[in-house]
Protein backbone atom coordinates (compact mmCIF):
# COMPACT_ATOMS: atom_id res chain seq x y z
CA UNK A 1 0.00 0.00 0.00
CA UNK A 2 2.23 2.95 -1.45
CA UNK A 3 -0.73 5.24 -1.72
CA UNK A 4 -4.14 6.02 -0.38
CA UNK A 5 -7.14 6.78 -2.38
CA UNK A 6 -9.80 9.53 -1.12
CA UNK A 7 -12.94 10.20 -3.10
CA UNK A 8 -12.15 14.23 -4.75
CA UNK A 9 -15.44 15.37 -3.94
CA UNK A 10 -15.55 13.94 -0.20
CA UNK A 11 -14.47 15.94 2.42
CA UNK A 12 -12.23 14.25 4.76
CA UNK A 13 -14.10 13.99 8.02
CA UNK A 14 -12.33 15.41 10.68
CA UNK A 15 -12.26 13.19 14.05
CA UNK A 16 -8.81 14.94 15.69
CA UNK A 17 -6.34 17.43 15.08
CA UNK A 18 -2.83 18.04 16.77
CA UNK A 19 0.35 19.33 17.61
CA UNK A 20 3.26 17.45 19.82
CA UNK A 21 6.72 17.55 21.08
CA UNK A 22 8.87 15.32 22.06
CA UNK A 23 12.22 17.20 23.20
CA UNK A 24 13.72 14.60 25.39
CA UNK A 25 13.51 11.72 23.18
CA UNK A 26 10.84 9.54 25.45
CA UNK A 27 8.10 8.82 22.81
CA UNK A 28 7.87 6.17 20.29
CA UNK A 29 4.63 5.50 18.13
CA UNK A 30 1.73 4.04 19.71
CA UNK A 31 1.32 0.04 18.88
CA UNK A 32 -2.54 0.19 17.87
CA UNK A 33 -4.89 -0.55 15.34
CA UNK A 34 -7.12 2.06 14.54
CA UNK A 35 -10.38 0.47 12.76
CA UNK A 36 -12.05 3.23 11.11
CA UNK A 37 -9.41 6.09 11.16
CA UNK A 38 -6.77 7.12 9.00
CA UNK A 39 -3.78 8.97 10.27
CA UNK A 40 -2.22 11.34 8.69
CA UNK A 41 1.47 12.30 10.31
CA UNK A 42 3.52 15.42 9.08
CA UNK A 43 7.29 16.30 11.33
CA UNK A 44 8.70 19.64 11.37
CA UNK A 45 11.18 19.21 13.63
CA UNK A 46 13.80 15.71 14.68
CA UNK A 47 13.12 12.36 13.53
CA UNK A 48 10.64 9.32 14.62
CA UNK A 49 9.83 5.92 12.88
CA UNK A 50 6.71 4.62 12.42
CA UNK A 51 6.45 0.97 11.24
CA UNK A 52 2.90 -0.20 9.67
CA UNK A 53 2.26 -3.74 8.26
CA UNK A 54 5.91 -4.61 8.43
CA UNK A 55 6.95 -1.25 6.59
CA UNK A 56 9.47 0.78 7.92
CA UNK A 57 9.53 4.39 7.61
CA UNK A 58 11.48 7.24 8.97
CA UNK A 59 10.08 10.73 9.23
CA UNK A 60 12.54 13.95 9.55
CA UNK A 61 11.60 17.68 8.77
CA UNK A 62 9.08 17.93 6.11
CA UNK A 63 8.10 14.47 5.37
CA UNK A 64 4.50 13.05 6.02
CA UNK A 65 2.64 10.17 6.23
CA UNK A 66 -0.47 8.21 5.66
CA UNK A 67 -1.94 5.59 7.73
CA UNK A 68 -4.54 3.30 6.67
CA UNK A 69 -7.62 2.32 9.01
CA UNK A 70 -7.75 -0.63 9.76
CA UNK A 71 -4.28 -1.64 9.67
CA UNK A 72 -1.91 -2.07 12.81
CA UNK A 73 0.78 0.82 13.02
CA UNK A 74 3.67 1.17 15.75
CA UNK A 75 7.39 2.07 16.57
CA UNK A 76 10.19 0.40 18.06
CA UNK A 77 12.45 3.24 18.19
CA UNK A 78 12.03 6.43 20.60
CA UNK A 79 12.01 9.76 18.84
CA UNK A 80 15.17 11.58 18.71
CA UNK A 81 14.93 14.23 20.53
CA UNK A 82 13.65 17.72 19.97
CA UNK A 83 11.50 15.98 17.20
CA UNK A 84 8.21 17.65 16.48
CA UNK A 85 4.98 17.17 14.49
CA UNK A 86 1.52 17.66 13.85
CA UNK A 87 -1.15 15.13 13.26
CA UNK A 88 -4.71 14.71 11.88
CA UNK A 89 -7.11 11.99 12.93
CA UNK A 90 -10.02 11.69 10.18
CA UNK A 91 -13.00 8.98 8.93
CA UNK A 92 -13.53 8.48 5.02
CA UNK A 93 -16.92 7.30 4.05
CA UNK A 94 -16.50 3.66 2.20
CA UNK A 95 -16.83 3.66 -1.75
CA UNK A 96 -16.84 0.18 -2.76
CA UNK A 97 -16.52 2.07 -6.52
CA UNK A 98 -13.53 4.20 -5.75
CA UNK A 99 -11.40 1.80 -7.55
CA UNK A 100 -12.97 1.97 -10.39
CA UNK A 101 -13.11 6.21 -11.04
CA UNK A 102 -10.78 8.09 -12.87
CA UNK A 103 -7.78 9.84 -11.80
CA UNK A 104 -8.69 13.48 -10.53
CA UNK A 105 -6.86 15.88 -12.67
CA UNK A 106 -6.31 19.51 -11.97
CA UNK A 107 -9.00 20.89 -13.57
CA UNK A 108 -9.33 23.37 -17.16
CA UNK A 109 -11.61 25.80 -17.07
CA UNK A 110 -15.03 24.84 -17.49
CA UNK A 111 -18.29 26.79 -16.96
CA UNK A 112 -20.14 23.83 -16.79
CA UNK A 113 -19.52 20.90 -14.96
CA UNK A 114 -21.39 17.30 -15.53
CA UNK A 115 -22.33 15.58 -12.40
CA UNK A 116 -19.95 12.72 -13.35
CA UNK A 117 -16.95 15.24 -13.18
CA UNK A 118 -17.14 14.81 -9.46
CA UNK A 119 -16.58 10.76 -9.41
CA UNK A 120 -12.78 11.09 -9.64
CA UNK A 121 -10.49 9.83 -6.61
CA UNK A 122 -7.11 11.57 -5.26
CA UNK A 123 -4.44 8.96 -5.62
CA UNK A 124 -2.52 10.62 -2.63
CA UNK A 125 1.34 9.26 -1.93
CA UNK A 126 1.37 7.56 1.03
CA UNK A 127 4.92 8.85 2.43
CA UNK A 128 6.70 12.13 0.43
CA UNK A 129 8.86 15.38 1.78
CA UNK A 130 7.15 18.53 0.95
CA UNK A 131 9.91 21.38 0.38
CA UNK A 132 7.25 24.15 1.24
CA UNK A 133 7.48 23.04 5.34
CA UNK A 134 6.52 26.79 6.48
CA UNK A 135 3.70 27.06 4.11
CA UNK A 136 2.41 23.28 5.30
CA UNK A 137 2.97 24.56 9.40
CA UNK A 138 0.71 26.92 8.54
CA UNK A 139 -2.31 25.44 7.19
CA UNK A 140 -2.37 23.03 10.17
CA UNK A 141 -1.78 25.75 12.50
CA UNK A 142 -5.21 27.55 11.06
CA UNK A 143 -6.72 24.29 11.67
CA UNK A 144 -5.52 23.57 15.17
CA UNK A 145 -6.77 27.65 16.02
CA UNK A 146 -9.74 27.15 14.71
CA UNK A 147 -11.04 23.79 16.90
CA UNK A 148 -13.61 25.52 17.96
CA UNK A 149 -15.18 26.15 14.97
CA UNK A 150 -17.34 24.30 12.88
CA UNK A 151 -16.04 20.92 12.09
CA UNK A 152 -17.34 20.77 8.24
CA UNK A 153 -15.27 23.95 7.91
CA UNK A 154 -12.10 22.72 9.55
CA UNK A 155 -12.75 19.26 7.54
CA UNK A 156 -13.01 21.47 4.26
CA UNK A 157 -9.33 22.59 5.41
CA UNK A 158 -7.50 19.14 5.95
CA UNK A 159 -9.17 18.80 2.82
CA UNK A 160 -8.03 21.86 0.92
CA UNK A 161 -4.41 20.85 2.51
CA UNK A 162 -4.79 16.94 1.36
CA UNK A 163 -5.48 18.49 -2.22
CA UNK A 164 -2.23 20.69 -2.15
CA UNK A 165 -0.48 17.61 -0.96
CA UNK A 166 -1.59 16.22 -4.22
CA UNK A 167 -0.73 18.68 -6.81
CA UNK A 168 2.78 19.24 -5.29
CA UNK A 169 3.24 15.39 -5.93
CA UNK A 170 1.86 15.22 -9.30
CA UNK A 171 4.02 18.36 -9.91
CA UNK A 172 7.09 16.39 -8.65
CA UNK A 173 6.34 13.53 -11.11
CA UNK A 174 5.52 15.38 -14.04
CA UNK A 175 8.75 15.48 -17.02
CA UNK A 176 9.64 19.03 -17.65
CA UNK A 177 9.68 17.77 -22.06
CA UNK A 178 6.11 16.18 -21.62
CA UNK A 179 5.02 19.89 -19.69
CA UNK A 180 6.12 21.51 -22.43
CA UNK A 181 4.71 19.12 -25.48
CA UNK A 182 1.23 19.57 -23.41
CA UNK A 183 1.77 23.50 -22.95
CA UNK A 184 2.01 23.80 -26.78
CA UNK A 185 -0.81 21.32 -27.57
CA UNK A 186 -3.26 23.63 -25.27
CA UNK A 187 -1.61 27.31 -27.09
CA UNK A 188 -2.42 25.52 -29.99
CA UNK A 189 -5.86 24.22 -29.38
CA UNK A 190 -6.97 27.93 -28.47
CA UNK A 191 -5.65 29.74 -30.82
CA UNK A 192 -7.19 27.87 -33.40
CA UNK A 193 -10.44 28.61 -34.92
CA UNK A 194 -11.88 25.13 -36.04
CA UNK A 195 -11.09 21.77 -34.14
CA UNK A 196 -7.59 20.62 -35.40
CA UNK A 197 -6.94 17.33 -36.87
CA UNK A 198 -3.92 15.00 -36.26
CA UNK A 199 -2.40 16.21 -39.14
CA UNK A 200 -2.86 20.17 -38.01
CA UNK A 201 -1.10 19.00 -34.65
CA UNK A 202 1.56 17.11 -35.96
CA UNK A 203 2.51 19.87 -38.56
CA UNK A 204 2.88 22.01 -35.74
CA UNK A 205 4.64 19.62 -32.74
CA UNK A 206 6.82 17.86 -35.25
CA UNK A 207 6.21 14.66 -33.52
CA UNK A 208 3.58 11.87 -34.09
CA UNK A 209 0.35 11.64 -33.60
CA UNK A 210 0.01 8.68 -31.17
CA UNK A 211 3.42 9.88 -29.03
CA UNK A 212 2.06 13.25 -28.36
CA UNK A 213 -1.92 12.27 -27.10
CA UNK A 214 -0.49 9.56 -25.34
CA UNK A 215 1.29 12.48 -23.41
CA UNK A 216 -1.78 14.75 -23.29
CA UNK A 217 -3.91 11.98 -21.73
CA UNK A 218 -1.35 11.35 -18.92
CA UNK A 219 -0.86 14.83 -18.09
CA UNK A 220 -4.42 15.97 -18.37
CA UNK A 221 -6.62 12.74 -18.06
CA UNK A 222 -8.31 13.85 -20.79
CA UNK A 223 -7.11 12.84 -24.87
CA UNK A 224 -7.08 16.06 -27.40
CA UNK A 225 -10.27 15.73 -29.13
CA UNK A 226 -11.81 15.77 -25.57
CA UNK A 227 -9.89 18.81 -24.75
CA UNK A 228 -11.13 20.55 -28.11
CA UNK A 229 -14.63 19.56 -27.37
CA UNK A 230 -14.37 21.68 -23.74
CA UNK A 231 -13.14 24.45 -25.57
CA UNK A 232 -15.83 24.26 -28.51
CA UNK A 233 -18.50 23.87 -25.54
CA UNK A 234 -17.27 26.72 -23.84
CA UNK A 235 -17.13 29.08 -26.94
CA UNK A 236 -21.06 27.98 -27.51
CA UNK A 237 -21.81 28.82 -24.14
CA UNK A 238 -20.82 32.04 -25.07
CA UNK A 239 -22.66 32.75 -28.16
CA UNK A 240 -25.75 31.35 -26.09
CA UNK A 241 -25.15 33.94 -23.82
CA UNK A 242 -24.04 36.78 -26.35
CA UNK A 243 -26.17 36.41 -29.27
CA UNK A 244 -29.67 35.05 -30.54
CA UNK A 245 -28.54 32.15 -32.29
CA UNK A 246 -29.86 28.88 -32.13
CA UNK A 247 -28.64 25.50 -31.53
CA UNK A 248 -28.27 24.79 -36.00
CA UNK A 249 -26.67 28.49 -36.00
CA UNK A 250 -24.17 27.63 -33.02
CA UNK A 251 -22.96 24.18 -34.60
CA UNK A 252 -22.50 25.58 -38.27
CA UNK A 253 -20.90 28.59 -36.52
CA UNK A 254 -18.28 26.17 -34.98
CA UNK A 255 -17.58 23.79 -37.30
CA UNK A 256 -19.66 20.94 -36.53
CA UNK A 257 -20.73 18.39 -39.08
CA UNK A 258 -24.63 18.89 -37.96
CA UNK A 259 -26.46 20.00 -35.12
CA UNK A 260 -27.35 16.52 -33.89
CA UNK A 261 -23.15 16.01 -33.01
CA UNK A 262 -23.07 19.19 -31.53
CA UNK A 263 -25.69 18.46 -29.10
CA UNK A 264 -24.02 15.29 -28.51
CA UNK A 265 -21.23 16.43 -27.42
CA UNK A 266 -22.46 19.41 -25.82
CA UNK A 267 -24.62 17.26 -23.08
CA UNK A 268 -21.07 15.25 -22.75
CA UNK A 269 -19.33 18.15 -21.68
CA UNK A 270 -21.93 19.70 -19.37
CA UNK A 271 -24.38 17.00 -18.90
CA UNK A 272 -27.13 18.92 -20.10
CA UNK A 273 -28.36 19.16 -24.01
CA UNK A 274 -28.18 22.80 -25.40
CA UNK A 275 -32.26 23.04 -25.43
CA UNK A 276 -32.36 22.40 -21.87
CA UNK A 277 -29.51 24.90 -21.53
CA UNK A 278 -31.17 27.32 -23.33
CA UNK A 279 -34.69 26.61 -21.58
CA UNK A 280 -32.90 27.12 -17.57
CA UNK A 281 -30.47 30.12 -18.56
CA UNK A 282 -31.35 33.69 -18.38
CA UNK A 283 -33.62 35.32 -21.15
CA UNK A 284 -31.24 38.10 -22.56
CA UNK A 285 -33.27 40.75 -24.72
CA UNK A 286 -31.30 40.43 -28.08
CA UNK A 287 -33.30 41.76 -31.63
CA UNK A 288 -31.73 40.57 -35.26
CA UNK A 289 -31.78 43.37 -37.44
CA UNK A 290 -34.62 42.97 -40.41
CA UNK A 291 -32.32 42.54 -43.68
CA UNK A 292 -34.93 43.84 -46.00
Amino acid sequence: MHTIEIASYHIPMLHEIGYMEDLNGEFRHPDRLMKRLHVFIFVVAGQMEVIEDGQTYTLTAGHFLFLHRGVKHWGNKFYQPGTKWYFIHFFTPDHKQLSTWNEYQTPHLQTMIPEDGYFKKLTLPKHGQVQYLSYVRQQLNQMITNQKSDAIERSVQCHNLFLQLYALAKQAQAQPRHQQIVKAIIELCHQSDHKLTSDDIVAQIHLSYPYISTIFKKETGQTIRQYQNHILIEQAIDLFNSTDFNITEVSDRLGFANPYYFSRIFKKVTGISPSQYLNQRYIRSIHRKNEN
